[in-house]
C-alpha cells in the first residue's frame, strides 16, 4: 500500500519561536530553513528575509550570517523540498524491463504523488514559477534528463514500436497530460484551496490507465 500524503512542514502560525534558545550551527541552519519552506510557501518567493528573521526569532543579520543572500537560501529551499525528495530508485523501477508499463508506472507515480504532494513542494513552484522561475526551471531539467525519456521509451516498448527515435510533438503533449494530472491534485488542493481527491492512490491509477488507453489508441498498430 503505498505510503499516505502528509503534511511535511508546520505553518507559520504553528512555527516554534526559539529566539534565545542556544542551537549549534548545523541547528541554526536547519532553523532557518525549516522556517524559510513555510515562509516562502505561505508567503511567496517575494517575501522579505527581514520579515522571515522575525518570523522564526532570529535577527535579520543572523540569517544573513547562514545564508549571505536571498538567493542563496532560495537555492537551499530548493535542494531540501525538491532534489531532497528525489529518489534514484524511482529510475530503477521505471528501466525494470521484467514489469509491465501499468504496473511501474503505478508504482512510481503513487509514490511520487506521496512525496511531492504537500504545500510546500506545490506552492514554491508556484510562487517561483510568477517570480524568476528559477525552481521550475531547475526540477523541470531534472524531469527532463531523468523522468521523461524513461516514460516516453517504456510506452513505446509497451506498444512495439521503436525506442530511439526523437518523440513527436503528439508523445509529448500526452505525456505531458499524465504528469501534468497528477501535478494538478495538490494546484487543486493548495492553490485553488478546492478539496481533492479521498483516495489520491486511485486517482492517481486511474489516470494511468486512461494515459495508456489513449497511447494505445493515438500511436498503437491499430491507430496506424
Amino acid at each position: 500500500m503505498p505510503p499516505k500524503i502528509k503534511k511535511e512542514f508546520p505553518t507559520l502560525s504553528e512555527f516554534p519561536v526559539k529566539a534565545r534558545q542556544r542551537l549549534s550551527t548545523a541547528e541554526r541552519e536547519q532553523q532557518i530553513l525549516t522556517g524559510a519552506i513555510t515562509f516562502f510557501s505561505e508567503r511567496g518567493l517575494d517575501g522579505q528575509t527581514r520579515d522571515l528573521a522575525k518570523e522564526i526569532g532570529i535577527t535579520h543579520p543572523l540569517l544573513y550570517h547562514y545564508f549571505p543572500t536571498k538567493k542563496a537560501l532560495i537555492e537551499r529551499v530548493y535542494e531540501e523540498v525538491y532534489l531532497g525528495r528525489w529518489k534514484t530508485q524511482w529510475e530503477e523501477w521505471l528501466d525494470d524491463k521484467s514489469v509491465g508499463l501499468e504496473e511501474k508506472l503505478t508504482r512510481f507515480y503513487q509514490d511520487y504523488a506521496a512525496n511531492i504532494l504537500t504545500p510546500e513542494w506545490v506552492r514554491i513552484l508556484i510562487f517561483s514559477g510568477l517570480t524568476d522561475g528559477s525552481i521550475p526551471d531547475q526540477y523541470l531539467g531534472l524531469l527532463k534528463e531523468k523522468l521523461f525519456p524513461r516514460i516516453l521509451r517504456e510506452t513505446r516498448r509497451h506498444l512495439g514500436l521503436p525506442e530511439k527515435t526523437k518523440a513527436s510533438e503528439r508523445e509529448n503533449e500526452l505525456m505531458w497530460g499524465l504528469h501534468g494530472g497528477i501535478f494538478y491534485i495538490g494546484i487543486r488542493k493548495w492553490v485553488y484551496n478546492q478539496p481533492g481527491p479521498l483516495d489520491i492512490s486511485q486517482t492517481v491509477q486511474d489516470r494511468i490507465v486512461s494515459y495508456i488507453v489513449s497511447a494505445d489508441a493515438l500511436f498503437g498498430k491499430k491507430a496506424k
